[in-house]
């Protein structure tokens, strides 16, 4: 999580005899609460304690202010507060959790909304968090602004960064020579600037921080980590449309992992193969659909074997399909298994397990989509990776000035679909559940969510599928 956000968060407490409640009176219905009530202030402070020591920032949070406060007799007292909590500048290496006070709120923050439920219990001595959901953050930028004016950064910045910088080193066991060093903490600064902007952007619930890639340049990040090549379609290998009709009522929300169609989450490493493991990806799924048997598939046989491709160096699913053909199957991960470089191709026909007949590609209209996975399995499409880089969780929905539709470089698989509900807000969040192919430690445990029904970062454009008879 982005340590320097700001956070507006409702917080539903349960109290009873700890705030002078008797826990045998009758429930009542919602009223009013004054906002300097002492137990309100108290269930508040109790909150936001939590979230700031569940937080994974490097900075602690605190208390702002209470915005709104409702209760209501429930064997106790449940409260409804709407509280801002700031991130501060002290640093939770140096500050412990209980000196959260003297800590000085960071003003260039931004605003979260999220839904907490806390219970406190008169009959045990300690309290219980039951549920924390981030849903929106605010304020909204206005659709006209495109653009931030970064200022210098002061020398009080510096020296933060430079904390941060060290801390990331740390974490992901980063070596530099003394040199490369400095350079590095240059592109770290510019990195930071870039999580600020798509958080102060996001439309959706998606929180952006410090991830792996936040020492590399956009070139660098491109040719490593990304790799979907749309320039390389090969003329003879654009599959055939499918049409889809939706006549039944779709499933709120549906998930092939649950259904044993989905493979572990794998790592490319700093290979740009990810067209690789989008189709794989697919066919692994198609694979386990039609022969009830998921098996884990060579991506190292496609980057060493397919001509077309270009390895390390990207490709295109639709042009791997064909090539699956034409080299007769895919060996299995363990028969072939991934290094992350260009070989020489040491395919074996009489080794390969799974096949393919074809391939097709799938309509834009999201509906659709979801129709077509409900019924056929996972879905290899392109995707626009500028929101991916710094991505921690939560629903990704950047403006399209930040996530250009029409500019796909990442490869990944669509594995599902679903709701994000807040009912504190009446509000819900379409999404999709994505695949991604670097390593189970980024983002939520190697999947990202992005926002489903308006063709967020172009996802709907290229979406394709091997055929499996």
């Amino acid at each position: 999580m982005d340590t320097r956000n700001h956070c507006l968060i409702f917080i539903s407490v349960s109290l009873c005899v700890l705030v002078g409640v008797h826990c045998n009176q009758l429930v009542g219905g919602w009223e009013d609460a004054s906002i300097d009530d002492k137990n309100v202030k108290e269930a508040a402070g109790f909150a936001v304690k939590e979230i700031n020591s569940r937080s994974n920032g490097l900075y602690h949070q605190k208390l702002v202010k209470i915005h709104q406060a409702r209760r209501q007799v429930v064997s106790g007292l449940l409260f409804k507060l709407m509280v801002e909590v700031g991130s501060t500048t002290c640093n939770k290496n140096e500050v412990t959790f209980d000196d959260v006070e003297q800590c000085e709120i960071d003003e260039n923050g931004l605003s979260q909304l999220c839904t907490v439920t806390v219970w406190v219990k008169s009959w045990i001595p300690y309290h219980e968090l039951k549920d924390f959901e981030c849903n929106e953050k605010l304020p909204k930028p206005s659709k006209q602004k495109t653009k931030l004016k970064i200022e210098k950064n002061t020398p009080q910045d510096i020296n933060l960064e430079r904390t941060m910088f060290e801390n990331f080193i740390q974490m992901f066991q980063k070596k530099y020579n003394p040199k490369e060093k400095e350079y590095r903490f240059e592109v770290f600064q510019d990195n930071l600037k870039k999580i600020n902007v798509l958080n102060e952007y996001e439309k959706g619930t998606a929180v952006y921080g410090v991830t792996k890639f936040s020492d590399l340049t956009v070139e660098e990040f491109k040719k490593h980590y990304l790799g979907f090549r749309p320039d390389l379609a090969h003329k003879d290998a654009t599959p055939p449309m499918v049409k889809v009709s939706v006549v039944d009522p779709l499933p709120k929300s549906f998930d092939w992992r649950q259904k044993n169609a989905v493979t572990e989450v794998k790592n490319q490493g700093s290979c740009g193969s990810c067209w690789a493991f989008s189709t794989t990806g697919n066919i692994e799924g198609q694979w386990a659909i039609k022969k009830n048997k998921l098996v884990s598939l060579s991506e190292q046989e496609l980057v060493d074997c397919d001509t077309v491709d270009e390895g390390c160096n990207g490709g295109l699913p639709s042009n791997a399909y064909k090539q699956i053909m034409k080299l007769g199957g895919l060996e299995t991960e363990k028969d072939y298994p991934y290094k992350g470089v260009d070989e020489k191709c040491f395919f074996n026909r009489s080794m390969a397990r799974v096949n393919i007949s074809g391939s097709n590609s799938l309509p834009q209209n999201e509906t659709e989509l979801a129709a077509w996975l409900v019924k056929n399995g996972p879905i290899s499409i392109g995707i626009n990776a500028n929101a991916m880089q710094f991505y921690f969780g939560g629903v990704s929905h950047p403006w399209k000035f930040l996530c250009n539709p029409d500019n796909l470089d990442h490869g990944v698989l669509i594995v599902g679909y679903g709701v994000s509900e807040n009912k504190f807000f009446r509000k819900s969040t379409p999404y999709w559940i994505i695949k991604n192919s670097w390593g189970s430690s980024w983002g939520e445990q190697g999947y990202y969510r992005v926002y489903r029904g308006d063709g967020t970062c172009g996802l709907n454009k290229m979406a394709t599928t091997a055929v499996v008879n």
